[in-house]
């Protein structure tokens, strides 16, 4: 007898997790917009150090392209602006806000500039990125793999176009079904929190004086509900100073939060 009402004991509990589990995914599937926003990625933040990194080690503008986009934990594909200049050469990195693939300066996001002259490297970050103003020597980096395919043509530029972008987001997607995606959120989160302490009020501060186009594209996606359907699962999120609210999981001594998932794709 006692055996006959253990057994029904455990298939009642066993109920209860067929029941809860479908309740739990719809948790995860639909965000709060204060959870997407309070991510880094919906504010605009990159990890700028992994950035520059990133230009020490490309020998192209596209492997470039394609390591920042790994980086970046937006939905919108960073697209890449470079241009040789009559003192060096100056390239940066937008978020693609309106997703067509081109850059446009009125509606998409600037997050970071990098310029050579003859006094080496500086990069500068943009919007929640304008804490960040720091040169890095004038080693033989990307620019100068630029300034060599230049020699024998007119001066270089390179703007991202619409089939790159594509090809990019595809790339991307993939990218961020791997756990090395999982892993370099981690390092976003330390990034972010070590610029917290090192930046203190200036960093806070960026982080509040958004562009007038993050604004909006923040503003749209409320209104819209497309915050949704983000693409990106994983997150840090170090907003502003502050720490993630509930549910967020640690990983590399930065806070990630899951953030819903696109459907359909």
């Amino acid at each position: 007898m006692k055996r006959r009402m253990r057994s029904r004991g455990l298939a009642a509990f066993a109920g209860t997790m067929v029941v809860a589990g479908p309740v739990l995914a719809a948790c995860v599937g639909e965000p709060t917009y204060e959870d997407w926003a309070a991510t880094d990625g919906a504010a605009g933040r990159i990890n700028l150090e992994d950035v520059q990194d990133a230009f020490k080690r490309s020998e192209s503008v596209t492997e470039f392209e394609e390591r920042v986009n790994r980086i970046y934990e937006g939905d919108g594909v960073v697209l890449i602006r470079a241009d040789q200049t009559e003192s060096g050469m100056t390239l940066d990195g937008f978020e693609d806000l309106d997703g067509n693939g081109e850059i446009s300066d009125s509606v998409d996001d600037i997050l970071f500039s990098i310029v050579k002259n003859n006094e080496g490297h500086k990069m500068q970050g943009h919007g929640a990125n304008g804490y960040y103003n720091r040169g890095f020597g004038g080693g033989d980096f990307l620019f100068t793999y630029l300034l060599l395919s230049s020699f024998s043509g007119p001066r270089y530029s390179y703007h991202t176009a619409p089939a790159r972008a594509t090809t990019v987001k595809s790339q991307r997607n993939g990218y961020r079904s791997s756990s090395s995606y999982r892993n370099q959120v981690s390092r976003n989160g330390s990034y972010f929190n070590k610029q917290k302490g090192f930046a203190g009020s200036s960093y806070n501060n960026a982080g509040r004086n958004l562009s007038s186009s993050r604004q909006t594209y923040q503003s749209t996606q409320k209104s819209s509900g497309s915050f949704k359907s983000s693409s990106t699962n994983v997150r840090s999120a170090s907003r502003f100073g502050g720490s993630s609210r509930g549910g967020g999981l640690r990983g590399g001594g930065g806070t990630q939060k899951g953030v819903g998932y696109r459907r359909g794709k």
